[in-house]
């Protein structure tokens, strides 16, 4: 079985880039047709929060008066210059637009100031942490979204999973070829192809293989990276696709794999997270504490800091510490990531019943706990060493925690050591794209008829690591989404003949 169909537009998933660039193209006159290999719209966008934008109308009613010029200037201070300049300064300069046309198509929309940011780190920036557009009521905006791009004429072919690109001699772009759920091929002949599917964060293989390590903790839609191979192929370059790393977990715990009004995706109802989400003493997979365990306020510099060791590592905790926790008397409690439960517990009986779950080890002295949990004695031995002493008197000359959170020495036994994950939320990065995210070949030429957005575009990130700006890659996904379609828009316009026809 076979169906074929010919719009001006197609559109390649409906995330928040897919959606944005349908509502595009679909507000300027052209017809579009819009595929999603899942039953729903949303994709990897379901499991955001909230949109980066600057000097909007819910910033300016808070009283903040933000530049863009500023937000520009941090972000590319923050990627070293390894960004794509005009590219960033467009997406932060259109985010307020963008954000106003979500809105719109009926998503609710309400700012986060910077006081009430859950990453206790940007307190003092409100770019970081007052730029953060949360979304309201999710569940029933994505229905409005869809019925309102329905209503501009958009056709949606659920259950339908992009294939390939089809490419004319000239390497012209001239639609693409999908799967439908029944086996049925797809074939859609289209002046331009949006190609919004999301990434490869599905493919936990191919996500191992690009950071190196395969201890990450993969959540989020099951995007494989089809748009991707399909950009490559047609002569898209791949230049800097990496994981969304995002916090850690528990090894192995039970946590949600999407947002709600309490809680984020990866959220965790076990006492224990408390643990994960304070700043005690961390220690890599061979009993080495290797950085400043404040950077769990900070749901970026957080992951950054254990990928570097291989993306997992070990809270190291002794009896009394369990017993302070117990008690209630634990440190501020990160809400970076996906947050902390708030039940009461037995924190000695959590930390026994993790250890024989698998994802903790336990030790009546340290020598035995590296021995139980595979450490170097030597390196474990020397750490907590220092790191008793850095708490003894408050200055860590190490790696600069501040003395505030040199709270809990580790010196009575039995000793615990609980194995965390980083996770990841889906990948971004990808092909190198103009400013106007037509995709470019390897020499620098935009492929005709062929754009990109979200997780498939490259050079809004330094590569590996992301910046730690509240909702920025959701900001970006709906952004770069509606600037795609635009840009079909402008080239179609610039292809018609007096008579209406297309060149």
């Amino acid at each position: 079985m076979s169906k074929e169909y010919t719009v001006d537009v197609a559109v390649a998933g409906t995330g928040g880039t897919g959606l944005a660039a349908a509502d595009a193209a679909a507000s300027n006159g052209l017809s579009v047709i819009a595929i999603e290999k899942l039953d729903q719209i949303g994709g990897n966008t379901r499991i955001s929060s909230g949109f980066f934008a600057i000097d909007t109308k819910e910033q300016r009613e808070a009283g903040l008066h933000l530049s863009t010029q500023e937000a520009i200037r941090q972000l590319n201070e923050y990627n070293h210059y390894l960004n794509n300049g005009p590219l960033t300064k467009i997406i932060v300069e259109n985010a307020k637009p963008t954000l106003e046309e979500v809105e719109k198509l009926g998503m609710g929309i309400k700012l986060n100031p910077t006081a009430c940011t859950t990453q206790f780190a940007h307190r003092g920036n409100p770019y970081a942490g007052g730029s953060y557009h949360m979304y309201q009521d999710k569940e029933k905006a994505y229905p409005r979204i869809q019925k309102s791009l329905e209503n501009k004429g958009v056709k949606i072919l659920f259950n339908t999973t992009m294939q390939d690109l089809i490419q004319a001699e000239d390497g012209t772009i001239t639609g693409l070829t999908a799967k439908a759920e029944n086996s049925e091929d797809i074939t859609i002949h289209a002046k331009a192809v949006v190609v919004a599917t999301g990434g490869f964060g599905g493919d936990k293989k191919r996500v191992d293989r690009l950071m190196h390590t395969d201890r990450l903790r993969k959540l989020g839609v099951p995007s494989m990276g089809e748009g991707m191979d399909a950009l490559e192929k047609a002569g898209g370059i791949n230049i800097d696709s990496h994981a969304l790393i995002h916090a850690a977990q528990l090894a192995k715990s039970k946590v949600t794999q999407k947002t709600s009004k309490k809680h984020l995706a990866g959220f965790s109802d076990n006492p224990l997270t408390r643990v994960l989400l304070t700043p005690l003493m961390w220690v890599d997979p061979d009993g080495r504490r290797f950085t400043n365990e404040d950077t769990v306020y900070d749901t970026v510099l957080w992951a950054n800091a254990a990928y570097n060791v291989g993306g997992m590592y070990y809270i190291l905790v002794d009896k009394t510490t369990l017993e302070a926790f117990t008690n209630g008397q634990e440190m501020t409690v990160s809400k970076a990531g996906p947050g902390g439960s708030t039940k009461k517990g037995d924190f000695i009986s959590l930390a026994d019943k993790a250890v024989d779950d698998g994802i903790a080890f336990k030790g009546m002295s340290l020598e035995e706990l590296a021995k139980n949990a595979g450490f170097d004695q030597e390196n474990l031995l020397n750490s907590v060493k220092r790191y008793n002493k850095a708490v003894k008197f408050k200055n860590d000359i190490e790696f600069a925690k501040r003395g505030i959170d040199l709270k809990f020495s580790v010196e009575e036994g039995p000793f615990y050591a609980i194995k965390a994950q980083v996770a990841y939320l889906g990948t971004v990065g990808g092909v190198r794209v103009d400013d106007h995210f037509r995709v470019l070949d390897s020499s620098f030429k935009p492929i005709k008829g062929l754009y990109a957005g979200g997780a498939n575009a490259g050079g809004y990130y330094e590569g590996q690591s992301y910046p730690a700006y509240e909702g920025l890659a959701s900001g970006f996904a709906w952004t770069s989404g509606r600037l795609a379609g635009l840009a079909a828009v402008e080239d179609m316009k610039s292809k018609v003949n007096k008579d209406g026809s297309i060149k």
